[in-house]
C-alpha cells in the first residue's frame, strides 16, 4: 500500500467517524493498521473508532500499543482516549481517574499530541 492508498482509506474513514459511522470506518483503519502497525494517526483513528462503538477492550489493545510506541508517559490525547475506552469498559472509577489526569495535565502539552 503506497501513501496515497493510506492517505485515501485514512480520509474515508475520518469521514465516516465524522457522520457518525464509526462501523464502516473499522474495517478501513485495520486494513491500513495491518499494512502500517506503527502508523500513529491510523491506530489513535482506530482506537476512536473502537470506544464509539463501544469496544472498550480493544480500544484499550491499541491504546496500549500507541503508548509503547511513543515509549514515554501519556500524552494528553491518550490520556482521554483511556479514559473514554475505560468508561466502554464500564470501569467508572478508572475512567474518571484518568480523565482527571487528563484535565490536570496542562494544554501546553497538546503541541505534542498534534504530532
Amino acid at each position: 500500500m503506497d501513501a496515497e492508498q493510506r492517505d485515501l482509506l485514512l480520509s474515508m474513514a475520518y469521514l465516516y467517524s465524522a457522520c457518525n459511522r464509526e462501523r464502516r470506518a473499522l474495517p478501513l483503519l485495520l486494513l491500513v493498521a495491518t499494512e502500517h502497525p506503527a502508523d500513529r494517526d491510523c491506530l489513535r483513528a482506530l482506537a476512536h473508532a473502537y470506544t464509539a462503538t463501544d469496544q472498550g477492550d480493544l480500544a484499550m489493545t491499541v491504546i496500549e500499543r500507541l503508548e509503547a510506541l511513543e515509549g514515554e508517559p501519556c500524552s494528553r490525547g491518550l490520556l482521554l482516549l483511556r479514559s473514554r475506552a475505560l468508561h466502554a469498559q464500564s470501569k467508572l472509577a478508572e475512567a474518571r481517574a484518568c480523565f482527571a489526569r487528563y484535565a490536570d495535565t496542562p494544554a501546553a502539552d497538546a503541541s505534542r499530541d498534534a504530532a
